[in-house]
């Protein structure tokens, strides 16, 4: 035999849109703040995104190569990236590419400005389809 629980007794259950206001509103709660290393792999992720990139250097290898990085300064962040291209991709054309989606990337997911992308191409490879 099951019993009825009268309505007093039940438990009060709130949806989401019933629910209490927080006692501090959420711009007063803390902050986010996006590292210097965070926006690199940001831009270095968005870079591969690019047609003709084949990779993106992420520590210093070859003498004379810098390895990929970002520097964030209050809002705005100064990337610069090490990749190689595929050849026969228009290098201006690839570079541009990267630029523009590198800094619609970062600002996308952090909320920053990129000032600048610096890009240093430092080999081009062949496409595996292309035989001597």
């Amino acid at each position: 035999m099951t019993t009825a629980t009268p309505a007093s007794q039940a438990s009060a259950v709130l949806v989401p849109g019933q629910r209490l206001a927080p006692a501090v509103p959420p711009e007063r709660r803390g902050r986010t703040e996006v590292t210097d290393r965070v926006a690199a792999k940001i831009a270095r992720h968005a870079a591969r995104e690019v047609a003709g990139v084949r990779e993106v250097i992420e520590r210093a290898g070859l003498r004379g190569t810098r390895p990929s990085s970002a520097t964030v300064r209050g809002e705005t962040v100064e990337v610069g990236l090490t990749v190689s291209v595929a050849y026969p991709m228009p290098l201006r054309a690839v570079a541009a590419a990267i630029r523009s989606h590198v800094a619609s990337r970062i600002a996308t997911l952090t909320g920053l400005q990129v000032s600048h992308v610096d890009i240093t191409m430092t080999e081009l490879t062949a496409s595996p389809e292309v035989s001597p």
